[in-house]
């Protein structure tokens, strides 16, 4: 066999080459992409705030909307960053559309599990703290920080004045920072 028949190994090309190979026809440098990126992909959703078989269905559903919209990615940014904004669109869609109480301030349907001292709470990851944040709050840091949109992206996306999403942001950024830094309560020694 010559050199131009062999294929290249798919897990050693940049996403760039991959995206490349895949506008010529190479289905199989997209399922690299598949494997490369879809636990960042359903990791990012479920940060959103989908749950566990939401958030891969929508990894799913949004890897099969840039599969069929390749031809438009620009190559001005990382492939993984236009992904997100798909997975991310997508999920904003399918929240509107099911109506979820996702965009208010009312707690009720959300409400974390109590900690057993709550003043003393401490997350031991990040998914962890952002599991207590308000929905709204979680979904703007989110969208800001793992989905890489600008607050003007956000507040039209969210149809939000841009003051409230940077007040959520804000507010976001200071209850993660309290929360991921507390200090663990001291173990009080009991005399026998």
């Amino acid at each position: 066999m010559g050199l131009a028949s062999e294929k290249p190994d798919l897990t050693r090309q940049s996403d760039v080459d991959l995206v490349r190979l895949c506008l010529g026809g190479d289905k199989s440098a997209f399922a690299q992409l598949v494997r490369r990126h879809g636990s960042l992909l359903r990791t990012h959703i479920r940060r959103m705030g989908a749950q566990g078989p939401d958030a891969d269905d929508m990894a799913q559903e949004a890897f099969m909307s840039a599969y069929e919209h390749l031809s438009e990615f620009r190559f001005d940014g990382a492939f993984v960053g236009w992904l997100k904004r798909i997975a991310s669109r997508r999920y904003l869609k399918k929240v509107r559309a099911n109506q979820k109480y996702l965009l208010t301030d009312d707690m009720s349907a959300f409400e974390p599990e109590p900690a057993a001292n709550e003043g003393e709470f401490r997350a031991h990851n990040l998914d962890a703290a952002l599991n207590r944040l308000k929905p709204v709050e979680r979904l703007c840091v989110t969208l800001n920080f793992s989905g890489d949109l600008s607050h003007q992206e956000i507040a039209d996306e969210l149809k939000l004045p841009l003051g409230t999403v940077k007040s959520h942001i804000k507010r976001a950024m200071e209850q993660l920072k309290t929360i991921l830094n507390a200090k663990p309560a001291p173990v009080l020694e009991t005399g026998t």
